[in-house]
């Protein structure tokens, strides 16, 4: 069987498919995975074979509007971006228009009997179309998107569907994959085949920092994400140093590029930065994680049963990975407007900290995912699928 793998060129949404992708090449299958350019790094870290689609032009033109962003998002203290489904649904069109005469293109050549795609990769879902070719949409975490984007996306591409020789538009997926325990997606989220969230947030050597003394201080390891970094991180990074100047025997842990670590001033000795790692090489050492929001973060977190401590960055779809991680106990979500006061986030890592309501919160959530199938067990179902 040949599979197809896409996503957009976020690595956020690419590493959560990876477990999926070894369990299909383990089990005698053939792998590809179709990306834009910037995405290759991550995908030849995880040992993907990849066909490239788009340029980097597209890639320019991406980033500009995400500085732009971050631009109008820095001069709102405590901002939100938030788009309107219109938006969201010109810029998935335009972006689907700039890649989908590659996509064909590769899926003509290579014939894939089944593509696998996250929920945002809508051309992905065209490509199924064109090929007649089922289409499974990968979750990265706890989201509605893949649910509500579903009427404006097959809106924005129905023009483009018919073009292509789909007249009745955005093929729908055949089937959804979701990575989360039971209980921490959103009940409204559409049906999908639970899967256990393997971690993998790249490949790297377990640091000689990683090794904890016995009787040291409590380490926390915060994760800000590459763009949320981007976006006002670094300022949060100082509200978080401030935080922690009250608590005894605490040690913040900070991965981060080097690029990023040249723009951080003064921080305490509390603070300590780090060349980025893998999380899930250095989180049993940890006694919580403070995180932007994002999926696998949290699910990485969840995996190793620690609480945490969510503070979402200007993107509505991480404000919702914290209510959801709130909402079972595992932690605390911060909003906007609370990030900015620091006594306040250093309550809240008091609380993850010694209050053991979320430990225990996590401890079950932990425990509630190593009885979900592994990728490996949902082999057979799509094979069956194709």
């Amino acid at each position: 069987m040949r599979v197809l793998f896409a996503s957009v060129s976020v690595p956020s949404h690419l590493l959560p498919m990876v477990p999926l992708a070894d369990a299909l090449r383990a089990a005698g299958h053939d792998v590809l995975l179709v990306c834009q350019p910037d995405l290759l790094p991550h995908a030849e870290s995880a040992g993907l074979l990849t066909a490239v689609v788009g340029s980097e032009r597209l890639e320019a033109e991406r980033r500009r509007k995400m500085a732009q962003v971050a631009k109008e998002q820095a001069a709102v203290p405590g901002g939100v971006w938030q788009p309107t489904w219109e938006q969201l649904a010109a810029r998935w069109r335009q972006r689907v228009e700039g890649v989908i005469d590659d996509y064909v293109s590769v899926g003509r050549r290579w014939r894939p009997d089944l593509i696998v795609a996250d929920p945002l990769e809508f051309g992905a879902r065209v490509l199924g179309g064109v090929l007649d070719v089922p289409v499974v949409v990968h979750r990265w975490g706890p989201e509605t998107m893949t649910t509500e984007a579903a009427g404006p996306a097959r809106e924005a591409l129905a023009d483009l569907c018919d073009r292509l020789g789909l007249p009745d538009g955005l093929p729908d997926p055949a089937a959804i994959v979701d990575p989360c325990p039971p209980g921490l997606q959103f009940p409204e989220a559409a049906p999908a085949m639970t899967a256990r969230h393997v971690p993998f947030n790249g490949t790297g050597s377990v640091p000689p920092w990683a090794r904890r003394t016995p009787g040291g201080p409590a380490r926390i390891c915060v994760s800000l994400g590459s763009m949320p970094a981007h976006l006002g991180g670094l300022t949060l990074l100082e509200t978080l140093a401030t935080a922690t100047a009250g608590l005894d025997r605490v040690e913040l842990l900070v991965p981060l590029a080097a690029e990023l670590r040249e723009r951080v001033g003064h921080l305490p000795p509390s603070v300590r930065l780090v060349e980025p790692t893998p999380l899930h090489l250095f989180l049993d050492g940890c006694s919580a994680v403070v995180h932007h929001g994002g999926s696998g973060t949290a699910l990485t977190a969840l995996a190793h049963g620690l609480p945490q401590v969510v503070l979402p960055q200007f993107n509505p779809a991480l404000a919702q990975c914290g209510r959801r991680v709130a909402d079972v106990g595992a932690g605390i979500n911060l909003t906007a407007a609370d990030q900015l006061d620091a006594a306040g986030i250093a309550d809240a890592l008091r609380t993850v900290l010694h209050d053991p309501e979320p430990r225990a919160g996590a401890e079950r959530m932990r425990t509630a995912m190593t009885v979900q199938p592994t990728p490996a067990a949902l082999v057979p179902a799509l094979e069956a699928l194709a």
